[in-house]
């Protein structure tokens, strides 16, 4: 699984969650970068039952965005270099990361079930942490995990997973899931500049290369 000598070092992608209580158990750096990631993109609507006939135009937020990906975890390089953590959990370490997203830290549990038993009425369910894509510069967006699909192929002698592959499913939070205080209100409104000023370039080119091939058609027709 190593990249081939001579090729140029690419960025990896990641899933970080702000936890402060347990940083490092929450940031996931993909050991291999997905050979593809699929997007989809739906318009937001108005509320069920709501809609009339003058709401057709209308813009009702940003874009529901969700992405899917693949990620592969492979013990073999590890294995080979005598990395003392792959050689005890194999990529099970790894595979953890990814499945604490989907978790709340156990200093909550203890908390939330220490109220309980105090006798409180009502205990809100713990808030989880800001979590963000992390898939080159130019696309930093808060997320939220909606699902893990894990695929353990190859086991140790201890029967810790050495391979294994990560079906993703993540929805894309925006200014409309946020509150103009929270970081992630920023954060996606930030990308959606990003977003605005590419399409502005791409619009550019675009009309630049249909009038330049426009233009040489008309020279060839003429000549």
């Amino acid at each position: 699984m190593s990249s081939f000598p001579g090729s140029p070092r690419v960025m990896a992608g990641a899933i970080v969650a702000v936890e402060p209580t347990a940083p490092l158990a929450r940031i996931a750096v993909f050991q291999y970068n997905p050979d593809e990631v699929t997007r989809s993109l739906r318009p937001r609507g108005p509320t069920a039952g709501t809609a009339s006939a003058s709401d057709s135009l209308r813009v009702w937020g940003a874009a529901t965005e969700t992405v899917t990906m693949t990620v592969e975890l492979d013990a073999t390089d590890g294995l080979e270099a005598g990395d003392a953590i792959t050689q005890v959990m194999g990529v099970a370490g790894r595979l953890a990361v990814l499945e604490m997203q989907l978790y709340p830290t156990t200093a909550q549990v203890i908390a939330r079930t220490a109220l309980t038993a105090a006798g409180v009425i009502e205990v809100l369910p713990p808030t989880a942490p800001l979590t963000v894509l992390v898939w080159g510069p130019g696309r930093v967006v808060p997320v939220r995990v909606d699902s893990l699909t894990i695929r353990e192929q190859a086991f140790d002698t201890l029967l810790n997973p050495i391979r294994a592959a990560v079906d993703l499913s993540l929805t894309v939070l925006t200014y409309d899931d946020f509150s103009p205080t929270d970081v992630g209100f920023a954060m996606s409104l930030v990308h959606q500049v990003q977003q605005e000023v590419r399409a502005t370039v791409g619009g550019l080119a675009g009309i630049a290369a249909a009038v330049a091939g426009s233009a040489g058609v008309s020279v060839s027709v003429g000549g």
